[in-house]
């Protein structure tokens, strides 16, 4: 059933991409089944790919977008879908920027003593930071803000109580 799925998929964002004019070297589709949900990842690979990336991966989420309304009109009503889509590496290549930054950041966290914030990024990237930032016992990490401006900033390990904002 999912070879099914997978392979719809695969001709859907096919379609997609051949119409804005790109020929990727290769388009992946696995999918796994849990009690929960279908778990659904889409791996492009191709030369040039970054007009299709898009801006801050803006056409990247439109493509994302695209298929999850495609697969919510293609399986039942009732399952639940988790997609991943990926142009390029470009999440690993984004993460492993984020990875740096938070280096960086908390070796000025341990040089200066002082806290480091981070400009507001989306809840995957947020994670990204706390992960990194965790491997270092001389800092803690907490998240402010609300929504669109949500944050990271890395503390000293031995402040016990954040500043008010």
């Amino acid at each position: 059933m999912n070879d099914e799925y997978n392979n719809k998929v695969k001709e859907f964002i096919s379609h997609i991409i051949s119409a804005v004019g790109y020929t990727p070297e290769s388009i992946e589709v696995t999918s796994e089944d849990d009690a929960e949900k279908t778990n659904m990842q889409v791996l492009i690979k191709g030369q040039d790919m970054d007009l299709l990336i898009g801006y801050h991966g803006k056409n990247l989420q439109a493509l994302h977008q695209m298929t999850v309304s495609y697969l919510k009109r293609i399986f039942p009503a009732d399952k639940r879908i988790a997609l991943f889509v990926d142009i390029g590496d470009y999440f690993e290549k984004q993460n492993d920027k984020i990875r740096e930054m938070v280096t960086q950041a908390v070796e000025e966290v341990k040089l200066l003593d002082e806290p480091y914030e981070f400009k507001p990024m989306p809840p995957r990237l947020r994670r990204v930071v706390h992960l990194e930032a965790e491997k270092h016992k001389e800092v803690r990490t907490e998240s402010k803000g609300e929504g669109m401006d949500r944050r990271v900033i890395i503390y000293p390990g031995h402040a016990d109580t954040t500043p008010a904002a």
